[in-house]
């Protein structure tokens, strides 16, 4: 059920489908009306999505697991350039992770997760498109012609597999269906920014073949000014393109196949003087550029044998990223060292050149239950493989950055094979019992290859072969009970895991020292939570309780002379909980509102750590509150002599303050975001003004502290424009 703030649309608003994994179920045909006819009225339809969140189709509000569907209205309004961002604060207790470069897809979820990749493969929020795995070096997932994004918290090692330690994120793509249908979409706004976007879905064999493409392309000039080259950084220009085949050749058989291919280039500052005159100013000289570009080819077969429904999902990727950047901010280092700016300016001096190609494959086969079976299970094997290449060129003549200078040509490779399951079994009346468990055994391998420059303290090279084997369980188990039809509790224990491995970026190579692996973190979790739907199923309201316990969490210490963040492996634990609610007040008015409240600390920390960390201290990153509440209201717009309706619908989105490093040097400030949009719709056609961050609110995202000077990195400023939106 496509949804607004949680909330179902009619037609006019949004496609109504029920999605199933790889095969969606069409609603039926709609007739079609004139242009001047009035939108229809919402029917009282539930508040719930249904979900995948279990690898099957469910009810949101029936899956004993923490859960946020985020569909509809509330989907189309995530910024189109900054996607995950937006995607987080629309989540309680989601936080993006920030850090710019080549790392585009890092999260942690109550307070688990990783806070800067060191290696290819070190995250503990998983993003997923379609069943398949993102790259952390990955392009951010741009959420073209999306169907609905699950925010899953808790360990998902189970059914989502490996690394997802603090939760997953599962998006879902929408599938053709046999209806033609084609839109086409134009906006424009300040600061250059602007955006096309075209989909068009036709069946090309009548109930058999059915094809679709979507395609989007999306620019914004900066808003971060760069006071010596003129212009602004901060600019950012997206590509996108899906085409996908449903092939239906019975009623049991659907057969899913999508290429896409993804270009993101962008010139974000990373490090900017925190409270420098005019702030956010940057002073880079060349500017800093990331360019990534991805490929995608999915495959999806289901078959229904009647007491049993196969799955299979095969998958390839390729993402290939480059990056230039300037290590000396001139504003930063001048305060930083005394020198003038003017000693830090010279284009090219302290210069890094970073390029990282990753192939991945993935072969999942899974066997389920059929919807609605008394006793339901998934069950199935893994099979992943990925390949890394990072090749490096870095120059520096500050000496602060001697030890990374030098030509790097390093090498990661994985192979990880796993079996899983997970059954829910009614026990006595309404209670159930879950239990799911993940076996996996994975082999890595890495090869380092350095190439001195003639830097000082340096050595002419260094060569270096690694490998490792681990085998480990990922599991979860609970309890649930249905009080009323609408009405369910739940407690669960999970397992949580993430691998350990070798870091991507080869620090002590260049001082002739081998580098060292860093050990695979663990966790368990605690969570206790209910789901309801109450009335008449006009209000939802969900709320969970957690706790977790992380031995050797993957956290990072920035480390100034080698311009690198390094492994810092500390136990540490959160609590807190989150409250949802969406409530449909009218059939012209939708409500909703979160609320996400997390207290994670380290512990466990030897005193004197070299990392700056101390017990108690707070763990980086993790706001410990996070809120958003949103409305629309839709009426006819015959008062304003005109046919359809015209709708508003706003949001606010607070982040509360985080710590920015282990050491806890300084916070990143809070912040509030609001968003709006307002338009009028017909049939076929809609025209609307939208605001994303209207107050202009330039909040920081990530901080690194330089001993006596902080930099920080900055969000997107306010954007205001109009579109529309026209259908055949």
């Amino acid at each position: 059920m496509v949804t607004a703030f949680g909330l179902p649309l009619d037609g006019a608003l949004a496609q109504q489908s029920v999605e199933l994994p790889a095969v969606s179920v069409d609603a039926p045909a709609k007739k079609k009306r004139s242009s001047s006819a009035r939108v229809a009225p919402r029917p009282p339809a539930p508040v719930a999505a249904t979900v995948t969140a279990r690898k099957r189709p469910e009810i949101e509000t029936e899956v004993p697991v923490s859960v946020t569907a985020v569909t509809g209205a509330k989907l189309e309004d995530i910024s189109k350039t900054r996607s995950n961002a937006d995607l987080a604060r629309s989540v309680p207790n989601f936080n993006f992770v920030d850090l710019g470069g080549q790392a585009s897809n890092l999260a942690n979820i109550r307070g688990v997760g990783s806070f800067s990749p060191v290696s290819p493969d070190d995250t503990s929020v998983v993003f997923y498109v379609d069943d398949a795995p993102q790259s952390v070096y990955g392009i951010a997932p741009n959420l073209l012609d999306t169907e609905r994004v699950e925010v899953l918290r808790g360990p998902q090692g189970t059914l989502f597999g490996r690394n997802s330690q603090g939760g997953a994120v599962n998006i879902v793509s929408r599938l053709p269906t046999f209806d033609r249908a084609f839109s086409l979409t134009g906006e424009v706004g300040t600061k250059g920014y602007a955006l096309g976007e075209l989909i068009a879905n036709a069946p090309l064999i009548s109930d058999v073949l059915a094809g679709r493409i979507a395609m989007r392309y999306a620019n914004f000039n900066g808003d971060v000014p760069n006071i010596l080259l003129g212009g602004n950084d901060a600019a950012t220009q997206i590509g996108a393109f899906r085409g996908s085949l449903l092939y239906k050749p019975t009623d049991r058989t659907t057969v899913t196949f999508s290429a896409s291919y993804s270009k993101d280039d962008d010139t974000m500052p990373r490090w900017l003087l925190r409270g420098a005159p005019n702030f956010p100013v940057s002073a880079v000289n060349p500017r800093n550029e990331v360019d990534r570009e991805g490929q995608n080819y999915n495959l999806k077969v289901r078959h229904d044998f009647g007491p049993v429904i196969f799955d299979s999902v095969s998958n390839f990727q390729r993402t290939n990223s480059f990056q230039r950047s300037d290590l000396t901010d001139s504003l930063v280092f001048a305060k930083l060292t005394g020198l003038p700016a003017a000693f830090f300016s010279t284009p090219g001096a302290d210069l890094a050149k970073v390029g990282i190609g990753e192939s991945t494959w993935l072969q999942e086969l899974r066997l389920s239950a059929p919807q609605g079976s008394a006793v339901s299970w998934t069950t199935g094997l893994n099979l992943y493989r990925t390949e890394v290449e990072l090749n490096s060129d870095t120059r520096s003549v500050t000496p602060a950055y001697a030890t990374a200078t030098g030509i790097r040509d390093n090498s990661f490779v994985t192979n990880s094979y796993a079996g899983f399951g997970e059954v829910t079994v009614p026990l006595v009346g309404a209670l159930k019992g879950v239990l799911g468990l993940r076996a996996t055994h994975e082999d890595k391998a890495a090869a380092y290859r350095y190439l001195g420059v003639g830097t000082p303290g340096t050595v002419p090279g260094y060569a270096q072969d690694l490998k490792l084997s681990d085998d480990f369980l990922t599991g979860r188990t609970g309890l649930s009970y249905d009080w009323a039809p609408e009405v369910m509790t739940y407690a669960t224990v999970a397992r949580g895991y993430v691998t350990g491995g070798f870091p991507a970026n080869s620090v002590n190579n260049p001082l002739g020292k081998p580098e060292v692996p860093f050990a695979a973190s663990t966790s368990w979790t605690y969570e206790t939570g209910f789901k309801s739907e109450l009335l008449d199923r006009r209000l939802k309201f969900t709320g969970a309780a957690f706790f977790n316990d992380v031995k050797n969490g993957h956290l990072v210490v920035f480390d100034v002379p080698s311009a690198s963040f390094t492994i810092a492996a500390l136990d540490y634990q959160s609590w807190g909980g989150e409250l949802e609610a969406s409530l449909r007040v009218t059939p012209n008015l939708d409500l909703s509102g979160g609320i996400g409240l997390t207290h994670a600390e380290l512990v466990n920390v030897p005193a004197g750590s070299a990392t700056g960390a101390k017990n108690g201290g707070r763990v980086p990153n993790v706001a410990p509150v996070t809120a958003n509440v949103g409305f629309q209201y839709q009426v006819s717009a015959a008062a304003f002599r005109l046919n359809g309706d015209v709708y508003v619908r706003g949001n606010y989105q607070f982040v509360g303050a985080r710590a920015a490093d282990v050491a806890n040097s300084f916070d990143l400030a809070s912040y509030g975001v609001v968003n709006g949009r307002m338009g009028w719709k017909v049939s076929n056609f809609e025209a609307y003004l939208f605001a994303n961050n209207l107050l202009d609110e330039r909040y920081e995202t990530f901080g690194q502290s330089f001993g006596t000077v902080q930099s920080v990195r900055v969000g997107q400023g306010r954007i205001v424009g109009l579109g529309a939106t026209s259908r055949f």
